[in-house]
């Protein structure tokens, strides 16, 4: 280590952990104790100084030369040089660093050691053996004395302790010749002086080298900070370019999911306006296209005028119930196209519900006619039969018009004023195209306040069963229709052609059935007479499909005690004869029961020929509008019915007779039944129990008259 390593040189810092230690140690010594120097130096110096004096002067008894003096007056030197310097920065404004304060205080302290080795030169060669052990042991004090304060600094204490006895010490061996001792002294001088060099050059060679190997390390730290700078700074830029790539792709994703989510959005609001199963715009879509139609219409440059077609399928329900919902479905999307394909281009068509369609006729210059030719075009093409796998069914439909502003000016107003006309053309039939007018909203509104009483005079009992007897050709009544009758408290009788679709429409027909079938069994099974006649009671398609009539007919059965060969249950036409599984089989359990089947008001219905060959039915009723005809030309087609109906071995009832020239007539064709007001009207329970009473067995018909 050198010098200025020994007090803290910042080259040090590459040095082992005991070395360190060591500098840490003698770097405390050094700040602790170089100011202590300076504030102890004057008395130092002066202790040196007598010292000096006391040696010249005893060296002088002994010595007759003059070099004892010269010796002593550069020791005078030196220690006020000493002196000077410790008094300059004992009065300095700023005390220099430890280090400055050391590395001056040594110099003084190796001039003074210098001068005191020179001192044996001086004085030993005229002294003996115990003479020079004199001198050296005042040599010794003399450096002891100076070294004294140098003693907190050990290293520097021994350098000036061995500088100043070596070159002595070398006077004490013998030796007859006074140059050798000379020439050994200043050997010995000059190698303690170039060992001090040696040592100082090794340290400062050492020094310098950890100064290198500091900086290579340095320099190599500093590249290594450069180099790894650098990868940060690339790392930096692959992630701004994965920053930005990222960026760009989420800002693709963004757009394309906004994309998405508009394309969504568009395709829910078209959804939210179109009828998933056709196709067609449903309920909400037709309302905002036709507002916007009515609105336009106020503009002063629009021309024409504007039609609305309401659209009820018939039979459908029929359809849906026996064949099955996807059947239904399947006829609808065919209603649907075959409209789409029948009106105008200009026209809109929209599916209302169920199996309700609309179809708007905008700009029509002759709205009343053009509209029915239109609609008439759409019931004819929905009159063809429509093909469902091996089965083929007809539908057909019924159709309200409603014009614009003549029936109203809004969507609503068209819509109900359509709504009543096809209401209307329904309860005559089905197939038919009306226009709406004031008569069909009075009509509807009766229909209104029907639908709302109807289920009160359920639970009020305002309901009654009217009996009406059906004949055999000697005037017997072998069978007796049981027939509903409602009196309203405020309007009076309603009539069943009025009640009986509301009831229908409303679901209330299951109720009203089966509480007419339990009250025509109670009264029959009360009926006088060994052989009474049968109790006929008519029943809707609904209440056929519903699957619970051959529960309600047990039940009433059981209930009035009435046998079951005495039970007719009268079916409509409009039944669907090829239909489903569970109406042949509600069918079959009940002739099996021995109830009785008949099929009323046949040649009116689509499928007469198809339920005389699927039904068990063992009666046939010929309508009304066909006995009118009699004798006429109606006798052609009630001929053919009794020739097909004895084919099946079925008897055939015709209704409606009136007068003795049909009833010889219809005998004369071969009816086996018949029934009408010539035989007797609809009457209640009681009278027609009196009916019975009055038969006096004679050919001559008695009637009773309701």
């Amino acid at each position: 280590m050198g010098v200025k390593t020994e007090y803290g040189d910042p080259a040090a810092e590459g040095v082992g952990a005991d070395d360190r230690l060591t500098i840490d140690a003698d770097m405390a010594i050094a700040n602790a104790a170089a100011p202590a120097l300076y504030r102890q130096a004057p008395l130092s110096l002066a202790v040196c100084a007598a010292l000096a004096v006391v040696m010249t002067l005893a060296i002088d008894f002994s010595y007759t030369g003059k070099a004892p003096w010269i010796w002593l007056g550069i020791a005078m030197l030196v220690f006020g040089a000493r002196l000077f310097d410790a008094a300059r920065w004992r009065t300095a404004l700023e005390i220099p660093h430890s280090y400055v304060l050391i590395r001056s205080y040594s110099a003084g302290v190796m001039a003074s050691a210098l001068l005191w080795a020179a001192l044996p030169f001086v004085a030993f060669s005229q002294l003996d053996m115990a003479g020079k052990a004199i001198v050296m042991l005042a040599t010794a004090g003399t450096v002891s004395a100076s070294a004294l304060w140098m003693s907190s600094l050990r290293r520097l204490s021994l350098w000036q302790a061995a500088l100043l006895l070596l070159p002595g010490s070398t006077l004490l061996i013998p030796s007859p010749i006074y140059a050798e001792r000379i020439l050994g002294m200043f050997g010995v001088l000059f190698f303690a002086v170039a060992g001090v060099g040696i040592t100082l050059a090794h340290r400062a060679l050492r020094s310098t080298m950890l100064t290198e190997q500091d900086n290579r390390r340095l320099a190599s730290a500093a590249e290594a900070t450069r180099l790894h700078s650098e990868q940060l700074q690339r790392e930096l830029a692959e992630a701004k370019v994965l920053m930005e790539q990222a960026q760009i792709g989420l800002q693709r994703r963004f757009e394309d999911r906004t994309a998405a989510l508009e394309d969504r959005s568009k395709e829910l609001a078209r959804q939210a306006l179109t009828d998933a199963l056709t196709g067609l715009p449903n309920r909400k879509g037709i309302n905002e296209h036709l507002s916007l139609l009515l609105s336009e219409r106020t503009q002063p440059r629009s021309t024409g005028q504007l039609a609305l077609l309401f659209l009820d399928l018939d039979h459908f329900k029929e359809v849906n119930d026996l064949m099955g919902h996807l059947a239904g479905d399947a006829v609808l999307k065919v209603a649907a196209e075959r409209i789409r394909e029948t009106i105008p281009r200009h026209a809109f068509a929209a599916r209302w519900g169920g199996d309700e369609f609309v179809v708007v006729l905008p700009n029509l210059q002759r709205p009343e006619a053009q509209s029915k030719v239109i609609a008439e075009q759409v019931r004819a093409a929905l009159s063809v039969p429509v093909r469902l796998e091996e089965r083929v069914v007809r539908i057909g439909c019924s159709i309200g018009v409603a014009l614009a502003p003549a029936h109203g000016n809004t969507p609503e107003a068209l819509v109900i004023a359509a709504d009543q006309a096809v209401y209307s053309a329904k309860s005559e039939g089905n197939g038919i195209v009306r226009m709406y007018d004031s008569k069909l909203a009075e009509e509807a509104g009766r229909q209104n306040r029907i639908a709302q009483a109807l289920p009160s005079a359920v639970e009020l009992g305002q309901l009654a069963v009217a009996y009406q007897p059906i004949v055999d050709h000697d005037g017997v009544a072998t069978h007796v229709e049981a027939l509903a009758r409602w009196w309203h408290p405020q309007w009076g009788a309603v009539s069943p052609g009025e009640f009986i679709p509301v009831a229908e429409a409303s679901g209330l027909i299951h109720t009203m059935g089966r509480w007419m079938l339990r009250q025509a069994c109670i009264d029959a099974a009360r009926w006088p007479g060994a052989n009474p006649p049968k109790v006929s009671v008519n029943v809707s398609a609904m209440q056929v499909s519903s699957g619970r009539l051959v529960a309600q007919v047990r039940e009433a059965l059981a209930s009035a005690g009435l046998p079951s060969h005495r039970l007719v249950i009268e079916l409509t036409e409009s039944l669907p004869m090829g239909g489903r599984e569970r109406v042949e089989a509600t069918l079959v359990e009940l002739r099996n029961m021995g109830v009785t089947l008949a099929i009323d008001d046949f040649g009116t219905g689509y499928s007469s020929l198809s339920s005389l060959m699927r039904m068990p039915l063992k009666l046939v009723k010929v309508d009304r509008s066909f006995v009118q005809d009699v004798p006429g030309e109606g006798e052609l087609l009630i001929k053919a019915t009794v020739d097909v109906a004895r084919c099946f071995g079925l008897e055939v009832v015709a209704e409606g007779v009136e007068t003795r020239a049909q009833r010889n007539r219809l005998i004369a064709l071969g009816v086996s039944y018949m029934q009408g007001y010539l035989f007797g009207r609809p009457m209640p329970n009681a009278e027609f129990i009196a009916w019975l009473g009055l038969r006096d067995g004679s050919e001559n018909v008695v009637v009773l008259r309701a």
